[in-house]
């Protein structure tokens, strides 16, 4: 499974304090999203006394590798190499085998008028990219990269070039514009731009304390900074954050947000724990789906059984299950943290998953092991996760509880949950893919116990790939049409 990318921007009003330094905490920000891409990380600062007005600084490579924390001369060196105000900044990932530092971002669009020098940031995946850019190629424009981020490029700068108002702009790109998108922005002038699309698909929030303000795909990069939780506020869907050269901000609507369909995903799985995502925090509501799962729960169980989460997203799912059957719940897999996440880095998932964890044998050996994950989607990685805990942890049993139900369609709005034919839960039953996997038992969590767990209207979510519903005309059309997803 794959997801693309975090963006965050950061603006410091007037202050002499060195810890003001907009690449320093964009560099603390993009930490706090590494998990949202682990193949690139960049920065573009607003550089007024240069001649070079925007500045960028991009690599391929985790975080710490791109801005070289390892080595402290280095590391200092580009923070006062881009030492600034203000700023944006993006981690990604591929999932169309373009490891190209080309497709690194932010990307930068040059121009004489400092309106139309910008630079931007993106997350999300636009369903009717192919039409919109054969669209603009029978205009005459040039695609350099096969991305999104490009498409939104070469849209703004068109936008721009007939209209100076920022606002009507971003208003004509979004009325073409059908997917997920939320969009990092900063120009010559200093003013910088935080859009979120008008379904809020991707998460994105902002807040401001004393002299600096800033946004991020999830709360917990905010938090990195001194910014107190319950001070951080969502951008909502069809809104943009204006924040000026002057530091002086506001919220505009750009575009009419007629429904919400916020990804549910970003809660069972993609966010981070500690973060804080429209109103719901993610910690919470994992513990919940652990405790929803525990009520359908058929075992006779007895004090041989032992449960296991498989961290780090289901760790809390885990414990809300085995809390809620008196269950013990033991951590006999250990992830190791120089590993990424198989999802994002899934060239040979049966040796993946052998360098990703340790096994601590005397929690499984002689066990009936309950076994929670947060999703099965080819059922690959769970697959070889079991065949790893029978051949090193000799347990009695293997029953795996599942906290999201089961994923039976496509999705094109950001995650690469590929064709229904690779969908695993598409093409077999309960007891099928139970067999395929090799465990013992096999359980989801219900639609119900979702809902419930989220805390949420489910009418406010996007559950496509639960049940082909698509919240936009492309993503419907894509689906009927059977599209491969492109996710760049």
């Amino acid at each position: 499974m794959y997801h693309k990318c975090g963006v965050a921007g950061i603006s410091f009003s007037d202050s002499t304090s060195s810890e003001d330094n907009a690449p320093l905490a964009l560099y603390k920000m993009l930490l706090q999203l590494q998990h949202r891409g682990q193949l690139s990380a960049g920065i573009t600062v607003h550089k007024p006394e240069s001649d070079f007005l925007l500045q960028t600084h991009k690599d391929l490579g985790l975080v710490n590798n791109v801005f070289r924390a390892e080595h402290k001369g280095k590391f200092v060196s580009l923070m006062e190499k881009y030492s600034s105000q203000k700023g944006i900044g993006h981690v990604r990932y591929a999932t169309c085998g373009v490891d190209d530092l080309e497709y690194a971002q932010p990307f930068e669009h040059f121009h004489g008028k400092k309106n139309r020098w910008f630079s931007l940031a993106f997350n999300g995946n636009i369903a009717n990219y192919d039409e919109l850019k054969n669209k603009l190629e029978k205009e005459g424009y040039h695609f350099v990269r096969k991305t999104d981020t490009e498409l939104i490029l070469l849209l703004l700068a068109k936008s721009l070039k007939n209209d100076n108002n920022i606002i009507s702009a971003f208003s004509s790109i979004a009325a073409i514009l059908d997917g997920s998108y939320n969009i990092a922005f900063i120009d010559a002038n200093g003013r910088i731009i935080a859009a979120r699309d008008p379904l809020g698909i991707r998460p994105l929030c902002f807040a401001v304390n004393g002299n600096k303000i800033a946004f991020a795909s999830e709360s917990v990069a905010l938090q990195s900074l001194g910014f107190d939780i319950d001070d951080i506020k969502d951008v909502s869907p069809g809104e943009m954050l204006i924040i000026e050269k002057d530091n002086n901000f506001r919220l505009e609507k750009f575009v009419e947000s007629k429904k919400k369909a916020h990804c549910f995903f970003e809660w069972v799985y993609f966010a981070h724990a500690a973060s804080k995502i429209d109103g719901r925090f993610v910690y919470s509501s994992r513990r919940a789906l652990g405790e929803e799962l525990a009520k359908s729960e058929t075992l006779k169980l007895d004090d041989s059984f032992v449960v296991v989460a498989v961290p780090d997203s289901s760790t809390p799912a885990g414990s809300g299950y085995a809390q809620k059957l008196n269950i013990p719940l033991q951590e006999g897999l250990i992830r190791n943290r120089y590993v990424g996440r198989t999802f994002i880095e899934s060239k040979d998932r049966a040796n993946r998953v052998k360098s990703k964890f340790t096994l601590i044998k005397e929690v499984f050996e002689g066990k009936k092991v309950i076994i929670v994950e947060d999703s099965i989607v080819r059922g690959t990685t769970l697959k070889n996760l079991v065949s790893f805990i029978k051949k090193y942890g000799a347990p009695k049993e293997i029953h795996l509880r599942i906290s999201c139900p089961p994923i039976m369609w496509p999705c094109f709005y950001g995650i690469d949950m590929s064709t229904k034919e690779e969908l695993i839960a598409s093409n077999k039953s309960v007891e099928e893919i139970r067999k395929e996997i090799g465990a013992d038992s096999l359980s989801y969590q219900t639609y119900e116990g979702l809902f419930r767990a989220l805390g949420l209207n489910k009418e406010n979510l996007c559950t496509a790939c639960l049940n082909g519903e698509y919240p936009t005309v492309a993503g419907k059309k894509n689906a009927v049409q059977k599209k491969k997803v492109r996710v760049c």
